[in-house]
């Protein structure tokens, strides 16, 4: 190395020379390498002086020295602790964020989960209160009035229009009073009790919807912790409903089903971007609802099993206007002649009409009843057992058990229907009721709605009845009455326990007298809305819509 002075053979070589022969190096690194190579060649004056103790005076001397000639940089030591406290506080920022944005994952999850649970509360709202509304009423809201122009019918029909109001709203409203701010919804599609003489019908579940709230530990008023709003909209331009609406009206129902979207809203944490300020949490679910027209079969007596036992006295009246007189389905497929005998015994009257068929009119539905996906239940001796045994008693109004003695001073009310009104105006009062057990009116019967008997129906003395009447299980049906009749449909059948199982046996019906049966499916279809609608479909709405 250059300009390092080599002291191998040097005489009296001690620390002296050792700094004579730093002096002659320039740089720090240019001294050490002299020192490491010059220091194990120095001797010591006597035997008690090391080389390790002349190295350590020679740094001490050495270290004085650099120190003195840094004492114009002491700078440095505040630049290091500026530094220290510079990556302190970006650590310090660092876990602040990171905290805040666990407390933000941490609300959003829970406030969605709110949603979520708010939104399906909304569907389930609906399809309780769904029941024995028009489903015409639904769609056209409380004012029962619709804008028909083109444009607004065509938005009607875009997935779009099932919202009760678009999401943003949904993520920006104020949880509190949300009216203001979807001020300008319309109110289509809110399920209400329908409008009457220009009078609005009744929101059940209102535009502003529905708060769910929670005590406020200190005492102060109750805590809205969530909100669900719902809309129900036509399935416009499936074939089902082309079948029943031909003009695609989506303010018209064609076929028994509707779609609910339900929009559930929880509070989170505000956040501002841009001119937008979110809010809530926002949960979309739809489901759809069928009105099962099982009963609604056309004739105004319709018969299940694989024969029957019939006898008609008297001068009864049977009346299916567009339909037969009397419908029968053969739960049997090997039995082809089913209606045979029930036509010999018919044979001598000629006051079974409709449908256009010669007297007695008497049509086999079976093959169209099989094919119908909600009629086919009629088929299944399991489901219709099921039906009686437990679904009948979760529709009714009113359930009784065991044998009933039913006389003029101790009907019960079993429903009001005034003629002079439309089947769906809201003045009408159907009436469902089971009796789980023979039923037995000497007096008569009155009513409206549906009474189904899963025993023995024996009536005289003036009938007036208008809806539907089952009699399904012991499937004995006897009428001797006159006045006014049954206006609707009668449907009869016969369950018996096979051992391995529930069959299908032979019903028994009498009628005579004056009886009248008259079908009218529009006061079936008043009838069919005391039934509990059925959830077709669910899902949620997330991302694109479909």
């Amino acid at each position: 190395m250059p300009n390092c002075l080599r002291l191998r053979g040097t005489r009296n070589l001690n620390i002296r020379s050792v700094r004579l022969a730093l002096h002659h190096a320039q740089t720090i690194n240019q001294r050490f390498f002299c020192v490491r190579r010059n220091f194990f060649e120095i001797k010591p004056r006597n035997a008690k002086q090391y080389p390790m103790r002349i190295f350590m005076r020679f740094f001490v001397s050495f270290t004085k020295e650099k120190l003195a000639g840094w004492r114009g940089e002491s700078g440095i030591a505040l630049l290091l602790t500026m530094f220290a406290l510079a990556l302190i506080s970006v650590l310090g920022l660092i876990m602040t964020m990171n905290a805040t944005m666990e407390v933000r994952i941490s609300d959003n999850s829970g406030s969605h989960a709110q949603a979520v649970l708010a939104a399906i509360s909304g569907l389930d709202h609906a399809r309780v209160a769904v029941r024995g509304l028009d489903f015409n009423a639904l769609l056209q809201g409380p004012d029962g009035v619709y804008d028909a122009g083109s444009a607004y019918m065509a938005e009607a029909k875009s997935f779009g229009f099932r919202l009760p109001f678009s999401v943003l709203s949904a993520q920006t409203l104020r949880i509190e009073s949300p009216l203001v701010d979807i001020a300008g919804a319309s109110d289509d599609g809110i399920i209400n009790t329908g409008a009457r003489f220009g009078i609005h019908g009744t929101a059940l579940i209102p535009r502003e919807g529905i708060a769910l709230w929670a005590d406020d530990p200190t005492g102060a008023e109750p805590l809205i912790l969530s909100r669900y709003f719902v809309k129900v909209t036509d399935n416009n331009g499936e074939a089902s409903e082309l079948a029943g609406d031909a003009a695609n009206n989506p303010f018209i129902d064609g076929d028994g089903i509707i779609i609910v979207r339900s929009v559930g809203v929880s509070r989170t944490l505000t956040e501002t971007a841009g001119k937008s300020v979110r809010r809530n949490s926002v949960a979309v679910f739809e489901s759809r609802l069928l009105r099962a027209p099982v009963w609604d079969l056309g004739p105004a007596l319709n018969i299940l099993g694989t024969l029957t036992d019939a006898v008609f006295t008297g001068s009864p009246e049977i009346s299916g206007g567009q339909a037969a007189g009397i419908g029968v389905l053969n739960t049997s497929a090997g039995i082809e002649d089913f209606p045979e005998p029930l036509l010999l015994e018919t044979s001598a009257t000629e006051k079974i009409t409709g449908g256009g068929l010669p007297a007695p009119s008497i049509r086999d539905i079976s093959a169209e009843a099989r094919n119908d996906r909600n009629k086919s239940m009629l088929f299944n001796a399991d489901k219709l057992k099921d039906f009686i045994g437990r679904r009948a008693a979760g529709m009714a109004d009113m359930a009784y058990e065991g044998d009933l003695l039913w006389t003029s001073a101790g009907m019960p009310f079993l429903g009001f229907y005034d003629k002079a009104k439309p089947w769906n105006d809201p003045e009408q009062k159907p009436h469902a009721v089971l009796v789980n057990g023979n039923l037995a009116a000497p007096d008569g019967l009155s009513g409206a709605g549906v009474l189904i008997v899963t025993g023995k129906l024996e009536c005289a003395g003036t009938m007036d009845y208008r809806g539907l009447i089952i009699v399904l299980g012991e499937g004995r049906l006897a009428l001797n009455t006159d006045g006014p009749g049954i206006s609707g449909g009668v449907v009869t059948g016969k369950l018996i326990d096979s051992g391995t199982g529930v069959a299908f046996g032979t019903p028994n019906v009498a009628i005579g007298g004056f009886t009248r049966i008259t079908a009218d499916k529009e006061l079936v279809r008043m009838a069919l809305r005391l039934f509990p609608v059925e959830q077709i479909s669910f899902r949620e709405i997330s991302g694109s819509d479909p």
